[in-house]
C-alpha cells in the first residue's frame, strides 16, 4: 500500500465494542481495540494514501439468530452493509479514522465526547476535592469532540493551576 501510494481499510467492531455489553468483556474490548487500530492506521497512513473506518454492523447472523425473531432478522440484511463499506473503500471516500454504525438501512458516524472537564491544583488534590467537582466533570453543557491525542495534551496544558512557562 505505502509503494503505491493508496489503500483503504475497514475494520469491524459492533455496538458492545463501543457501548459495552452485559456478559461480553472479553468479546467488547477485542472489538473496540479493533477500532483504536483503526484510528491509528489512519494518522500513520495517512501521508501515504491509506485510509482506515472502523464499521459497527447490526445484521443478521447466528449470533443474532439466538436474539432475535425471523421478522427482526429479515430487516437485518447483511446486504445492507455494503454499500457502506464499499464507499469506505473507494477512491472518492476522504474519510479516515471513522466510526459508522450501520444497519436495516440506516448509517450514523459516531465519535467521542468530552465533558469540559475540572482543573485541580498539580501539585495535589483529593478525593474530596475530585467529589466536589464531580458534576462540573460529568457535566456535557460545554463538551467538545476530540478528534487526536494532541488535544488531551491542550487541555493539560490548560490548567490555570500549572506555573507559567517562559516563552
Amino acid at each position: 500500500m505505502r509503494e503505491q501510494g493508496y489503500g483503504r481499510f475497514v475494520m469491524t467492531t459492533s455496538a458492545a465494542g463501543i457501548y459495552g455489553n452485559f456478559g461480553q468483556a472479553n468479546y467488547s474490548a477485542c472489538k473496540l481495540a479493533l477500532h483504536g487500530l483503526s484510528q491509528t492506521i489512519a494518522i500513520e497512513g495517512a501521508s501515504k494514501g491509506i485510509k482506515s473506518n472502523t464499521i459497527a454492523p447490526l445484521a443478521a447472523s447466528r449470533m443474532m439468530g439466538s436474539v432475535m425473531d425471523e421478522n427482526a432478522m429479515a430487516m437485518l440484511n447483511p446486504q445492507l452493509v455494503s454499500p457502506l463499506v464499499a464507499f469506505l473503500c473507494h477512491e472518492s471516500c476522504d474519510s479516515s479514522g471513522g466510526l459508522f454504525e450501520v444497519g436495516a438501512g440506516w448509517i450514523s458516524k459516531v465519535q467521542w465526547e468530552r465533558s469540559e472537564g475540572a482543573y485541580f491544583d498539580p501539585k495535589g488534590f483529593s478525593i474530596d476535592d475530585v467529589e466536589s467537582s464531580f458534576d462540573k466533570i460529568e457535566n456535557f453543557s460545554n463538551s467538545t469532540n476530540p478528534k487526536n491525542t494532541g488535544s488531551s495534551m491542550k487541555a493539560l496544558a490548560a490548567n490555570p493551576m500549572l506555573p507559567k512557562r517562559d516563552a
